[in-house]
């Protein structure tokens, strides 16, 4: 059997990465910040027992993944449900399976591994955001049923709950804060993770 995991990591376009955060740091620098939350996930994630795949539509991301020397997922539907519904079909071929979003600016080797192990003794983990949404879903059971955007964290519950999935809550900072938001980007500022500090943007005073 095959023991290996696969982790999907969903990328929309860098032309307009982080817009939420665009009125406090210029798009290069939100390109950037994107990309080097991607590179951390992937070198926290990344080992001869998980395939990595960055999902998305943006051609640029797929010379990320190079770079990277991980896959790269290119959905032929529109829209983050649909391309995670369509990424699900590899699940099978897998012993577990994670979505991973990438704005997760605290995850550490010591996590990744920590949450794989987890993984092992669970048919779904599962975490929640500041804002109810799902930053960190994980399965090693077969699971199709996505519904990211406004308070997904409650609708994955209800469709655990009444479809009899044994489900644990993740609670940890790392898998639940999101560099989202301008008050997300304060807190991230006062607490900047090992990665961060080795990174200069052009607007230093903005971010």
């Amino acid at each position: 059997m095959n023991r290996k995991k696969i982790i999907g990591i969903p990328i929309k376009n860098l032309d307009k990465a982080m817009s939420r955060l665009s009125e406090v740091i210029n798009l290069k620098d939100r390109k950037k910040l994107q990309v080097e939350l991607v590179k951390n996930l992937v070198n926290c994630f990344k080992n001869e027992q998980n395939d990595i795949f960055l999902i998305s539509k943006d051609r640029n991301v797929e010379d990320l993944s190079k770079q990277l020397e991980v896959n790269i997922f290119f959905s032929n539907n529109i829209g983050l449900n649909q391309e995670i519904y369509e990424f699900s079909s590899l699940f099978e071929k897998y012993y577990g399976w994670m979505i991973c979003h990438a704005d997760l600016p605290y995850v550490t080797k010591h996590f990744a591994k920590t949450i794989s192990q987890e993984l092992d003794n669970n048919e779904i983990l599962i975490a929640k955001s500041k804002d109810n949404g799902t930053p960190f879903i994980a399965g090693t059971k077969i699971f199709k049923n996505f519904e990211f955007g406004i308070k997904s964290f409650d609708k994955h519950i209800k469709y655990l709950s009444e479809n009899k999935y044994k489900y644990s809550q993740i609670y940890s900072t790392e898998f639940t804060f999101e560099l989202d938001d301008e008050d997300d980007l304060k807190k991230f500022m006062k607490n900047q993770p090992r990665w961060f500090k080795k990174i200069s943007f052009s607007s230093p005073d903005r971010i």
